[in-house]
């Protein structure tokens, strides 16, 4: 992992820090959840926290490192397709947004062994840019009993460095093996 949070003081034990895995939620669920009259809830880390701030390395010619919001899209669509909340696609009507142009729901499993835990079975982030930068949320179906709110603050330190460290890991592209 690119960014460590090991050493955290609100991180998680280090034995549920080892298995998690990141899958979008359909298109089909967001639909079929919004047309049942749930709609997802949704706490900007980088607004409700003043202690965050998500940096990505600025040198663009460094294998792994660069400062743009493009390139961490970029990334998010070679793994995991186009944006998948609805509102957020290319093409669409953009008088309806602030300054967000593309948003991701994606679930996080953990399939840590841990004995005790204290992170959840699962839960929901989203993935977007917020003010040309990356923006990372908790989020919750208003219509199950879990909070977007009531996370605590491990769970909302796992969900900013899953995500950064999605973006900022290098994939190789198909053309000239460039790494990007």
């Amino acid at each position: 992992m690119q960014y460590d949070i090991r050493e955290h003081p609100q991180a998680p034990p280090v034995e549920e820090l080892r298995e998690f895995t990141m899958v979008p939620v359909s298109r089909e669920e967001i639909l079929s959840r919004r047309e049942g009259d749930a709609a997802f809830e949704e706490v900007n880390l980088r607004e409700a926290r003043e202690d965050v701030h998500i940096e990505l390395e600025p040198d663009p010619t460094e294998r792994g490192t660069h400062d743009d919001v493009g390139t961490a899209l970029y990334r998010l669509v070679q793994l995991f397709g186009t944006p998948n909340v609805p509102g957020y696609d290319a093409g669409d009507d953009l008088s309806g947004r602030d300054d967000t142009t593309f948003k991701y729901l994606i679930r996080v499993i953990n399939e840590s062994d841990a004995d005790e835990r204290t992170l959840p079975d699962e839960w929901l982030i989203t993935v977007f840019d917020y003010h040309v930068e990356l923006g990372v949320g908790i989020a919750a179906w208003d219509d199950e009993a879990a909070d977007a709110g009531g996370y605590d603050d491990a769970v909302e330190i796992v969900s900013m460095a899953l995500a950064t460290n999605v973006v900022t890991e290098p994939l190789q592209c198909v053309y000239n093996d460039k790494w990007f």
